[in-house]
């Protein structure tokens, strides 16, 4: 059901924020990391005894001991580990242990008391002020009154080289004890924070201009990301190469930002310019980020009411630039002009009304002088649409509706009056030809998502690819990959543009591989059907006949008893998108493997919350197997495959392929790098959190980097 939305009765209940970390990189890597939340069932229950507190506090203790014993712990040792849980909120171990973070991420110093700062200056001044100069400033060593630090920000990273030195250096282990350590680190930090508070105060200010024609060409300037893909044809490509499968596995990591979020998720592709970084945090807020250290320029904190009819898991994927101006599309259907210099509010529209269980989570797309958004909202009967906003006024300009309502062309598809409760979310970001003056656009799946029955017909334009003028919205044509789809395979993939010698015909095409397990190569100037072939195991359909129309087999029929059916609810790939090397004439998909058995209720209805699945439920008990497919752009033939860390719980993310021949990818909370020829897994880093949001690459200082975000 698209984006999976839960209900929420009445207002959202408070959620803890805890630092995460990400991670990866180049020759100087870039990563970003926000803070997450994940509620867990532990034997930490305070039903278990009266003083609930007493016992939580004993049972969190005792697993993190059976973990040290089981040698999960090695970062610490055991006399380290019984002073840290007898201080004064146990150094945040309780959310390595209950929460799942990693060690990084949730070790937090307890000793920055006035106190403490003495003692820890003392120390400093006596042990390291010799080497590293008066307030940390450098000097025989390394200046340590900064952020990026060689070896790492975190307090546990600190805590490491001081405990341990550094080997073939001058940082030997200091001879100090366990609490004096940590009284250090927290004068060091002190240091840098003065030090980041004076050096932004000297920062120049922001100044970008983004034209409509660099939007046109976007990808020809290697230090920017200037779409949601890179690329107005949905790509996912650069040309850098400087990273390659020669020296991807010496990359480091250059700088990792953390983020105070309430939300375990994080999807957004930031956009990258004039030396900075544009990205979102759930669920909509926006951070202005310098792309040489990290450090924060400014932040926009969207808020969004405590009671929205509805929550996706507050998820944003980024956003949109034109001139000096981002736009973000927010949960509460508000479209927003922010001024990239400084985070003001220039203007903004509301494009649709929350009441109306409507809400907005993907990333615009600039078309000319318009802004173009899409809308989720299809698991409560919403009547979905696509439309175009003056980037100067925030004034519509066009609206295309995907369910067609009397009088208009489609129309026919729908009985019983379906259609206007009939779905059709535009919940992914499109792709755009500026010389056919055409946008092509992702229709999610009908309402009820599993049951028919209620809504006869092909139901246009659900779980098809509109092509519409982008400056009118006018329909050119359509192609529905599954008619009356009663699997939730919404297919809102972004089309990948190219041109193919197709039987001796330079065609230009666009490639798409849907959520019904299909890829398709269509004509991108009238959406003829050229090619189509399954890219993972299905058995709803024999095969498509000449028109791409689907040959449908028993396994297609829902039932009240249920039917087996491949690929799962989740489908053969879900909004996650496909990159494309035009170079090797390879599509690289992160598919996933699986099945789910579908029912359909004999009397669909809505929830209470006004929920509308029109089924029983789906049994998604059956395994998930995420995996990287290489397939041939024109034909679809599979050239190899790459089994990715599992990515059912904690997420996968679209792919990114270069001109080194290299794919990165992110799944079951790491990153990885493969041969882009042959499939070989050449790098694999942790990095800690849920894996959704895509690897970009550009340049910094002409080094080409990657740049990373994890949940």
């Amino acid at each position: 059901m698209s984006e999976r939305p839960v209900a929420q009765p009445g207002a959202k209940q408070p959620r803890k924020s805890l630092a995460l970390r990400a991670t990866l990189v180049t020759a100087v890597l870039i990563g970003l990391g926000v803070a997450a939340y994940f509620k867990l069932e532990s034997l930490a229950s305070p039903y278990f005894l009266s003083n609930g507190r007493t016992w939580k506090a004993v049972s969190w203790r005792a697993h993190l001991f059976a973990r040290k014993a089981e040698g999960d712990v090695p970062d610490f040792s055991w006399r380290e580990i019984w002073f840290m849980v007898r201080a004064r909120g146990g150094f945040g171990l309780e959310g390595f242990v209950n929460l799942g973070f990693s060690l990084e991420g949730t070790v937090v110093n307890p000793h920055t008391t006035v106190d403490d700062y003495q003692a820890g200056k003392r120390i400093f001044r006596e042990r390291c002020l010799v080497c590293h100069g008066n307030e940390g400033s450098g000097g025989l060593a390394p200046a340590l009154n900064h952020s990026v630090l060689r070896h790492g920000d975190s307090d546990l990273a600190m805590y490491k080289v001081v405990r341990d030195g550094v080997p073939k250096t001058g940082m030997v282990p200091v001879a100090i004890s366990i609490r004096e350590r940590w009284q250090v680190i927290g004068y060091l930090r002190t240091l840098q924070f003065a030090a980041s508070s004076r050096h932004a105060d000297s920062l120049p200010p922001i100044d970008i201009h983004v034209s409509s024609e660099q939007i046109r060409t976007a990808g020809s300037a290697q230090d920017q990301w200037l779409t949601y893909s890179g690329t107005l044809d949905g790509r996912r490509y650069t040309p850098l190469n400087e990273i390659s499968s020669g020296n991807v596995s010496r990359l480091r990591l250059r700088w990792i930002r953390q983020f105070g979020t309430s939300t375990a998720k994080i999807e957004s592709t930031p956009i990258v310019v004039g030396g900075f970084i544009f990205t979102t945090v759930p669920p909509s807020d926006v951070v202005a980020l310098d792309v040489r250290s990290g450090e924060t320029r400014w932040s926009y904190r969207g808020s969004v009411p405590d009671s929205l009819p509805i929550d996706t898991t507050a998820s944003n994927r980024g956003l949109a630039v034109l001139g000096n101006v981002l736009f973000l599309q927010k949960l509460d259907c508000v479209l927003v002009a922010i001024n990239a210099t400084n985070g003001n509010v220039i203007w903004q529209t509301r494009v649709c009304n929350p009441s109306d269980d409507y809400t907005m989570t993907g990333a615009p797309l600039i078309v000319n002088e318009s802004v173009v958004v899409g809308v989720s909202g299809a698991e409560y009967g919403i009547r979905g649409f696509v439309a175009a906003f003056d980037a100067e006024t925030g004034q519509q300009k066009w609206k295309f509706n995907t369910i067609p309502g009397p009088g208009e062309f489609g129309h026919d598809t729908w009985n019983n009056d379906a259609w206007q409760s009939g779905g059709g979310s535009t919940w992914v970001t499109g792709s755009y030809d500026p010389s056919l003056d055409l946008l092509y656009w992702g229709v999610g799946n009908p309402a009820p998502a599993f049951n028919g029955d209620v809504r006869p017909g092909d139901n246009l334009f659900t779980d098809s690819l509109v092509a519409l003028h982008g400056s009118s919205g006018k329909l050119a044509w359509y192609f529905q990959f599954t008619p009356h789809d009663e699997h939730d395979w919404d297919a809102t993939q972004t089309p990948i543009l190219t041109d193919l010698m197709i039987k001796g015909v330079l065609r230009r095409v666009l490639c798409v591989p849907d959520r019904n397990g299909f890829y398709y190569v269509l004509d991108r100037i009238t959406g003829e059907f050229l090619t189509g072939v399954p890219f993972v195991e299905e058995n709803w359909a024999k095969g498509l006949d000449s028109a791409g129309r689907p040959i449908l087999t028993s396994h297609a029929e829902l039932t009240s008893a249920g039917r087996l059916t491949k690929p799962g609810s989740g489908g053969g790939i879900n909004w996650q998108n496909a990159a494309f090397d035009d170079k090797s004439g390879l599509v690289f998909v992160p598919a996933t493997e699986g099945a789910s058995v579908f029912t359909k209720s004999p009397k669909p209805g809505r929830g209470n919350l006004g929920f509308y699945p029109g089924s029983s439920g789906t049994a998604g008990d059956y395994e998930q197997v995420s995996v990287v497919r290489a397939l041939d752009v024109t034909t679809g033939a599979k050239r190899w495959e790459h089994f990715s860390p599992p990515g059912k719980e904690l997420g996968y993310s679209s792919l990114l392929a270069t001109g080194g021949q290299l794919v990165f990818g992110e799944s079951g909370k790491l990153a990885f790098a493969t041969d882009s020829m042959t499939g070989e897994e050449l790098r694999r880093v942790f990095l800690g959190g849920n894996t959704y949001a895509a690897p970009i690459s550009f340049t910094v200082d002409g080094h080409q980097v990657i740049l990373l975000s994890a949940g």
